[in-house]
C-alpha cells in the first residue's frame, strides 16, 4: 500500500513525482518538515500504533539531498506529541521537548543536539515542572525557547548563541501561552495574550529585551491561538484567532507601532493537530510578508485564503482553493519569491464518502497557478500535510498523509522548482 501512493499518481499531477516513506504507519499527526543547508530533509511526527508498547512514539524520516527517504530511529525519552525539531547550519539539529515520565506534572523541559539525518545526543534539562513550550532557531544555530510551568505564572525564556549552551532562563511575561520567533540576524520576539489585548517584547540581536507593548484587541479569547514570524528586516507578523470566531493579524514594521486588522469574522480550522494557529504567517525570499487562513467566500463556502500584509499592502484577499470544504494545512517559502501552500479538501467517492485529498498551490511566475492534487484518486488521504522547499534545487516537497487500513502513513510529493519571479 505504501507503494500505491507512487504507482497510482494521477495524470494531471505529472509535474509532481511521488516518493514512498517506508515503515511510516502509525502517524497521529505530522510535526516538522525542514531542510538543512545541504538539502537534507527531516520529517517528524507523533505516532500511535495499537500493536506497540508503549503505543505512542515520535517518528522520524530523513530525505537524501538527491531524493529517497530513510526511517531514522524513533525519538527516545521525550513526549512525541510536543517535540519540536529545528535544523540549522550544514547538518545540525536541535530537539526541544518534555521528558517522558510516568508523572506528567514532574516532566522536565529538555533539549538535545543532533544531526539532520536523525539521531540525538543526551538530554539536557532547561527546567522542571514544565507544561507548554515554544521554540525557534535560525540558520546559524541561534535559538530561543519559551515555556510555562506548573508552579509559576510566568513565561520563562532561555536563549543561546550559535555554538554555545543555553543561558539561564528569565521570566519575561505573565501568561499561560506564548509564541516566539528569531530571524537570520538574531532578532527575536516573544508574544502572548494579555487579557483582551495582545502583547509582545522584542530583542534586537546583541541588544536587550524591550518593555512589554500591548496592542490590538481580540473580541474572543476562548481557545485563542497565536503564531508569530520575525522577518529578516525586523518586521514582526503576529497572527491570532479562534476556530469559528474572528481571526486577524498584527504587524510591526521596524520600531514603528503595531497595526492590527481583522481578516475574517468566522475563521475556519487548520491542520490536523492542535499546534497550528488559525492564521499562518510567511515571508518570501525578498522579505515580503503574507498570511494564509481558512475562511469563507461571499457565497459562504469554506476556502483557503491568502493575503499580503505589511506597510502598503492591500486589504484584498486571494482565494486559493476551488474545492468545497477546503482546510489550510501548511505554508512555506522558497528561493526568491517562491511560495507553497498546502490544504486538504473532501473528495468523496461511491465507496468512501469521507475521502480527503491533499492539494498544493505554488506561486509560479507572477502569481499562483492552478492547484495540484497530490493524493491519487485511489488513495484515501487525511488532513495535516507539511511543506518545505529544498534549498539547493528550489523544489517544493510535501509530506502527504494517507490511510493504510486503520492506520495513517505518509509519503512525499516533490514538485518542480518555481520559476524565478523578477
Amino acid at each position: 500500500m505504501l507503494l500505491g501512493l507512487v504507482a497510482a499518481a494521477p495524470a494531471h499531477a505529472a509535474p509532481w513525482r511521488l516518493e514512498p516513506i517506508a515503515a511510516s504507519e502509525g502517524v497521529a499527526g505530522l510535526h516538522d518538515l525542514a531542510f538543512d543547508a545541504q538539502g537534507r530533509a527531516l520529517l517528524s511526527w507523533n505516532g500511535a500504533l495499537r500493536a506497540r508498547v508503549p503505543p505512542l512514539f515520535g517518528g522520524l524520516a530523513s530525505r537524501d539531498p538527491a531524493g529517497g527517504w530513510q526511517r531514522a530511529p524513533d525519538l527516545a525519552g521525550v513526549e512525541p506529541a510536543g517535540a519540536q525539531i529545528h535544523l540549522f547550519a550544514m547538518t545540525r539539529a536541535l530537539l526541544v521537548a518534555r521528558e517522558a515520565k510516568s508523572d506528567a506534572s514532574l516532566r522536565r523541559l529538555v533539549v538535545a543536539e543532533g544531526q539532520s539525518e536523525g539521531g540525538f545526543g543526551p538530554l539536557v534539562m532547561l527546567d522542571d515542572f514544565a507544561s507548554d513550550h515554544w521554540s525557534d532557531a535560525n540558520e546559524a544555530g541561534d535559538a530561543i525557547v519559551a515555556w510555562t510551568g506548573e508552579r509559576s505564572p510566568f513565561v520563562r525564556v532561555a536563549e543561546r548563541a550559535a555554538g554555545q549552551g543555553f543561558a539561564a532562563a528569565r521570566d519575561l511575561a505573565v501568561a499561560r501561552r506564548a509564541v516566539v520567533s528569531i530571524n537570520a540576524r538574531g532578532d527575536r520576539v516573544l508574544a502572548w495574550r494579555a487579557g483582551a489585548r495582545l502583547a509582545a517584547r522584542v530583542r534586537p540581536a546583541g541588544g536587550e529585551w524591550s518593555r512589554t507593548v500591548r496592542f490590538g484587541r481580540v473580541t474572543s479569547i476562548q481557545s485563542l491561538r497565536l503564531s508569530v514570524l520575525m522577518v529578516r528586516n525586523g518586521r514582526v507578523v503576529l497572527t491570532w484567532g479562534s476556530v469559528g470566531r474572528p481571526c486577524g493579524v498584527s504587524v510591526r514594521d521596524g520600531v514603528s507601532r503595531w497595526r492590527t486588522r481583522t481578516l475574517e469574522r468566522r475563521c475556519g480550522p487548520t491542520g490536523a493537530d492542535g499546534r497550528d494557529a488559525p492564521v499562518l504567517p510567511l515571508a518570501d525570499g525578498r522579505g515580503a510578508t503574507y498570511v494564509a487562513w481558512t475562511g469563507r467566500t461571499r457565497a459562504g463556502r469554506r476556502a483557503v485564503k491568502f493575503a499580503r500584509v505589511g506597510s502598503g499592502a492591500p486589504d484584498t484577499a486571494l482565494v486559493l482553493s476551488h474545492e468545497r470544504g477546503a482546510v489550510l494545512d501548511d505554508v512555506a517559502a522558497g528561493p526568491g519569491r517562491a511560495l507553497a501552500i498546502t490544504y486538504a479538501a473532501p473528495r468523496p467517492t461511491r465507496r468512501n464518502p469521507f475521502v480527503v485529498a491533499t492539494f498544493a498551490a505554488l506561486r509560479r511566475g507572477g502569481g499562483f497557478g492552478r492547484t495540484d492534487r497530490l493524493t491519487p484518486p485511489s488513495v484515501a488521504g487525511t488532513r495535516g500535510s507539511r511543506v518545505a522547499f529544498q534549498p539547493l534545487t528550489g523544489e517544493p516537497v510535501v509530506a502527504v498523509p494517507f490511510l493504510v487500513g486503520l492506520n495513517v502513513a505518509v509519503g512525499a510529493a516533490v514538485g518542480p522548482p518555481a520559476p524565478a519571479v523578477p
